[in-house]
């Protein structure tokens, strides 16, 4: 019984050896007839260059810088600015205020306020007309004049004779006379003013950045 069982066992495999042989002969026909459509063909390039592609991608695009909260600087137009202005005149200012430290004052608001606007704003509050910036301690905002970045020539006239400087070294003066208040907790002019000029001349020293409830505002002075 042993002899029939081995020899019909032999028998089965080779002819499940010639069926998988057939079946593989099938398949690679088929195989050839597929790949010599040149649709299915230029189908099968496409998507694998494109898979390669977006890993490519992906693998190489930068990841985003770290974001901080300690540094926020927001730049705000008053009323009456169209978009296009409030653009290219916060551009004027961030220019200005590239080469000092203001990431050490956190959270800050820059405001810009057309001439138009401006003595109707500063003299209720007790500044004087040709001041053309101001600090708002309590809200962590500065508000500076539109004339000190953008062309109003009528008003940059009132301020040239008041300040006897050209309106680039006004808008230096100014931003750094604000930054002497605010980095500092100064309220004394005389102090300000000098610090003011340490910054000018990129010259160190210490400063805090608490700021004290001395009054609500900062303004400049002309110095005498």
């Amino acid at each position: 019984m042993g002899l029939p069982s081995l020899a019909t066992m032999l028998c089965a495999a080779s002819e499940k050896l010639q069926i998988n042989f057939r079946r593989s002969q099938c398949w690679a026909m088929s195989l050839c007839r597929w790949w010599s459509c040149p649709v299915k063909r230029n189908a099968l390039f496409w998507l694998v260059a494109t898979t390669i592609y977006a890993h490519h991608v992906t693998s190489a695009a930068p990841s985003p810088p770290p974001q901080t909260t300690s540094s926020v600087q927001r730049f705000v137009c008053h009323t009456g600015y169209t978009p296009q202005k409030c653009h290219a005149d916060t551009l004027v200012l961030r220019k200005a205020l590239a080469k000092y430290p203001v990431a050490d004052l956190g959270e800050w608001t820059w405001i810009l306020i057309r001439s138009e606007d401006w003595k109707s704003i500063v003299v209720p509050r007790g500044l004087g007309p040709d001041s053309p910036a101001f600090t708002y301690y309590e809200k962590r905002e500065t508000f500076l004049e539109e004339a000190l970045v953008a062309e109003v020539p009528e008003r940059r006239r009132e301020l040239l004779l008041a300040w006897r400087m050209s309106m680039e070294d006004l808008l230096d003066f100014a931003v750094a006379h604000e930054l002497g208040h605010v980095l500092c907790n100064e309220k004394d002019e005389a102090n300000v003013n000098r610090l003011s000029r340490m910054l000018q001349e990129h010259r160190p020293f210490a400063y805090e950045t608490q700021l004290a409830s001395k009054g609500p505002f900062a303004r400049i002075k002309k110095q005498r």
